[in-house]
């Protein structure tokens, strides 16, 4: 059965973009200047090798099963897709009293990435089948525990993001991977048409200073925590 917990008095917010685009980087300096009480989630794909922790403990044999591919790729993509929400349950199973305090929880990397990266996995060679499949993980998830209140989806030039990330990483994408990078890329943008109220786009092309960029992010993060909810909304979105 679905978690009917009471929505909590916390905030939740996820950071979601392609890889190298500098969400961990922008939302340590936003961090930095939010005042409230603040708890951090690191994304789910480097959450491994934490034997007390069962998310960390999925994701460390999706990574195993993997064998190196960049989206965690083992050749199971409707297996890999849930296993990977049950991850997102766990984090919101796991910071549920934190939320329930008042604490403002930023999740890195969310439900918009597993939907984003897993229905293009699913659908290789269909973008709109893969935007009305995200569209459906979505709805599914949201069954099991909320939405975050506010996304924050950055956004880049797809082949500056990808020379960062390969540097990061330390390893080239292939072709393969490249395109799964670049389909991605117009489909986080095409989510967040979908979702104006609740998504918030920083553009790195247009504010590539990350100070700027992070105190924007910040400005996001408290006008979403006293605004009033509406029943409506959240009852479609819970």
């Amino acid at each position: 059965m679905p978690i009917t917990k009471a929505r909590p008095a916390g905030v939740l917010v996820s950071t979601e973009g392609l890889s190298g685009v500098g969400k961990s980087h922008l939302t340590a300096l936003a961090a930095r200047l939010l005042d409230a009480d603040l708890l951090c989630v690191e994304e789910f794909s480097r959450r491994r090798h934490r034997r007390d922790d069962l998310g960390s403990r999925i994701i460390t044999a999706m990574v195993d099963a993997a064998a190196g591919d960049h989206f965690l790729r083992a050749g199971l993509p409707a297996s890999e897709t849930l296993l990977l929400l049950a991850v997102q349950m766990h984090t919101w199973e796991t910071t549920w009293h934190a939320l329930a305090a008042g604490t403002t929880v930023i999740e890195g990397r969310s439900l918009h990435s597993v939907a984003v990266y897993q229905a293009v996995v699913l659908h290789p060679d269909d973008d709109r089948a893969a935007l009305n499949c995200a569209r459906r993980i979505l709805a599914e998830a949201a069954a099991w525990r909320p939405l975050p209140d506010l996304v924050i989806l950055l956004t880049d030039d797809p082949g500056q993001a990808l020379t960062r990330a390969e540097q990061r990483d330390r390893r080239p994408f292939t072709p393969d991977e490249l395109a799964v990078h670049h389909r991605s890329a117009r489909l986080f943008e095409a989510l967040a048409a979908d979702d104006p109220h609740h998504v918030r786009v920083l553009d790195r092309r247009a504010q590539p200073d990350p100070e700027a960029g992070a105190e924007l992010m910040a400005d996001w993060i408290r006008r979403a925590r006293p605004r009033q909810r509406h029943p409506g909304l959240e009852e479609h979105r819970a």
